[in-house]
């Protein structure tokens, strides 16, 4: 009888655990691999940069929309955003001079893409580029970045991680109330 209390009460607390960061586990990332483009918009949706190569001439603006519920950021080498993006938010950056610029969203390992300017060639591929550890990196005179921020209409990440809580307890109690059942001796 000890032995299934234990077991429920292990199996409660890995459900408590593990429901609500089911959605961190995720990552981010084109699961299906990178995708090329052309135009001026980079989406994020389905935890993806899409396209995750964009191809620009020099001196064009790109724009980063949100179209996911969860919240990214677009971090490039001493340029991007690394403020928090919900839903229906935008980022704007102008690319002057041949390169590649990579990028990344900082809360989604794997979630990457990268801006290539010309012919990828120049003083954007981050060769000459330092970043100290621990600091955010500024914006580069190479890029010109503005932020165009619209309400959002996303649920508040704490929400997801209450109704986890009470999702576990709740089939914790259920578990235990089925152990202690069977454990009872029959009358």
């Amino acid at each position: 009888m000890t032995r299934r209390i234990g077991i429920a009460l292990v199996a409660t607390f890995l459900v408590a655990l593990l429901v609500p960061a089911a959605p961190a586990v995720a990552g981010g990332g084109c699961h299906s691999g990178p995708t090329q483009g052309e135009g001026d918009t980079v989406e994020m949706k389905d935890l993806c940069f899409t396209p995750s190569n964009l191809t620009i001439d020099p001196g064009e603006t790109v724009t980063f929309v949100n179209l996911d519920e969860t919240t990214h950021n677009v971090g490039g080498n001493l340029w991007g955003f690394y403020g928090d993006m919900t839903r229906g938010d935008t980022l704007t950056a102008t690319f002057d001079e041949a390169g590649t610029y990579p990028y990344a969203c900082s809360y989604h390992p794997g979630m990457t893409g990268a801006i290539i300017v010309g012919d990828g060639t120049g003083p954007g591929s981050g060769e000459a580029a330092v970043v100290d550890a621990f600091e955010q990196a500024q914006p580069s005179p190479l890029v010109e970045v503005r932020t165009v921020t619209e309400p959002s209409s996303g649920t508040p990440v704490a929400v997801g991680w209450l109704v986890g809580a009470v999702i576990g307890v709740g089939l914790g109690f259920g578990i235990a109330s089925l152990v202690r059942r069977n454990a009872r001796p029959a009358a």
